[in-house]
């Protein structure tokens, strides 16, 4: 029987000392229509996939908050994998509402409000492209140094800026291309909120360059009529040394913020902690990550961590451990603007060449569900409902001729029980009896849990045991068909003018992130300022 809890008592959860986790389990777009600002998004067609990342510990208590009829799917499903506390939002989101509850639009809202906050609170200085391309015309000594990961830097940038592989990276990489004093300093993103929360991180290490955010971006770069370029090009190195008063600000700023630099021998008793959540974070680039690591660290760079914590860090007031090397300037990069974010202790661990290895990977089991080889579907193909649950992008890139691409809540709703149905994802090609022993983690989408919950309530199903491609038909872009809107894309269109809409809009909606937001106490980040005020 579905457990239900009333807006304000998960109100009082929330302002709780305890555990908590606050799921909306609606499809990405849908949830940036309006959700709970101390929700995290984890859909209900990957949920199994991701719940053991998002949610390690099966007693941390479990709300479900965005839309009833998916809320108690989600509830079942969790219950049946072992969660042992779940309940659902009376009413849903309306029920949030009509009792004062306030509902936030977009993605990453209170990261995003954060870097608006920052720049009011701490007038972190602004440069618009003009002046950017006037220093470059006149041969004025300054550098744009690139805030974002390194796939986005791959995707566009503005010519001569450098690739320094992220956020966290700009007091590690990027400085170690500053070699005088008086080099002005321009960070930029993809919008804003980098571009601010990453100037501001330069400037906290007390160098004395000027340092400034590229008002709004590499869009308005565009927009002034500059050159956007693709691919790669300058990337930031490693630093040979870093100076001894930049080694003096990581550890005054984790000091400041009472995190403790743990020893590697107490990682084993923190992850397997059956009274308080520990994620274990590596907030190193993806290589450093992918060449040696502590078992069970996961990788997220430090300036994505604090970009989207909702994303993350799923379970509130758990306890975090960042991964980074001796220097920890990146884990104090990161620090400095998560404490503002999230309510539960902080730690560091620093590798150690004697204790990492490479990353490993785990995962719920996959549920043993019939399958189809691509031999087999290849014959059949004119004569079964074949449904592809990969993303709407992979959908799109090549698929199965006479495919629709579909997400798991729209099934039930599109197909009857007499209908002989095919799920396509990700799956390797294991064989009939190897399906059960897949681990979920290791591999893209697995439709095995949308093929159970089918087969439960009596329809004809089976699952492609492989990938479209493996089943020898010449997969196309033709025709492309959806159940339904399509729903895992909340970002801009790739290029061209209906991304420059998107984001004009888009600086509309962050301009006005502090205004809507203030009052809330869930974003009083100047509370954060005063020590007495620290959870």
């Amino acid at each position: 029987m579905t457990a239900y809890v009333t807006a304000a008592q998960l109100r009082a959860l929330l302002d709780g000392t305890d555990e908590l986790a606050v799921l909306d389990v609606r499809s990405p777009q849908a949830r940036t229509t309006g959700h709970l600002a101390l929700s995290s998004g984890v859909p209900l067609h990957d949920l199994e996939q991701r719940i053991g990342t998002a949610v390690p510990r099966l007693a941390t208590p479990i709300v479900l908050a965005s839309d009833p009829d998916l809320d108690e799917r989600a509830a079942r499903l969790l219950t049946a994998i072992g969660y042992r506390d779940v309940s659902v939002l009376l009413d849903g989101l309306a029920g949030w509402t009509a009792a004062g509850g306030r509902l936030y639009t977009g993605t990453h809202n209170r990261s995003k409000t954060l870097g608006e906050w920052i720049e009011k609170r701490f007038g972190t200085a602004t440069i618009d492209a003009a002046t950017v391309a006037q220093w470059r015309d006149a041969g004025e000594d300054f550098v744009i140094l690139d805030s974002r990961p390194h796939s986005e830097y791959l995707h566009h940038h503005i010519p001569g800026g450098y690739d320094t592989g992220g956020g966290a990276e700009l007091a590690y990489r990027g400085l170690a291309v500053v070699d005088r004093p008086t080099t002005k300093i321009v960070v930029n993103c993809a919008g804003r909120t980098r571009g601010i929360v990453g100037a501001q991180s330069v400037i906290n290490t007390g160098i004395a360059n000027p340092v400034y955010s590229l008002h709004n971006g590499t869009p308005a770069w565009g927009w002034a009529g500059e050159r956007i370029e693709h691919g790669a090009g300058d990337r930031a190195p490693a630093p040979a040394v870093i100076p001894a008063e930049r080694l003096a600000w990581a550890q005054r700023t984790l000091d400041d913020a009472g995190v403790t630099v743990l020893d590697a021998d107490r990682l084993p008793e923190l992850t397997s902690d059956t009274a308080q959540t520990t994620y274990l974070i590596d907030v190193r680039t993806p290589e450093e990550h992918a060449a040696a690591t502590y078992p069970g660290a996961r990788n997220v760079q430090g300036g994505q961590l604090v970009q989207a914590t909702d994303e993350h860090l799923a379970v509130r007031r758990a306890r975090i451990v960042l991964v980074d090397d001796a220097d920890l300037v990146r884990a104090a990069s990161t620090v400095q603007w998560l404490r503002y974010l999230h309510d539960g202790p902080l730690a560091v661990v620093v590798t150690d060449p004697r204790r990492t290895s490479a990353p490993t990977t785990s995962g719920v089991p996959v549920p043993d569900v019939p399958l189809i080889t691509p031999a087999d579907l290849a014959d059949e193909l004119d004569s079964v409902l074949v449904f592809d649950l990969r993303s709407s992008a992979a959908y799109e890139a090549g698929h199965l001729p006479g495919s629709v691409h579909a997400r798991r809540e729209h099934l039930p709703h599109t197909a009857t029980t007499a209908d002989s149905l095919v799920l396509v994802g990700e799956s390797p090609q294991s064989g009939p009896t190897g399906a059960a022993d897949l681990q979920a983690a290791a591999v893209g989408y697995l439709p095995h849990f949308a093929a159970r919950d089918l087969a439960d309530q009596g329809y004809r199903v089976r699952v492609l045991a492989g990938s479209p491609g493996d089943v020898g038909v010449p997969l196309t872009t033709d025709d492309p068909r959806h159940t339904g809107e399509i729903a895992d894309r909340t970002g801009p269109p790739p290029f061209g003018p209906a991304r420059d809409a998107w984001y004009r809009e888009y600086f509309d909606w962050e301009y006005a992130l502090v205004p809507n937001s203030a009052d809330d106490p869930d974003f009083d980040f100047d509370a954060y300022l005063d020590p007495a005020a620290q959870p």
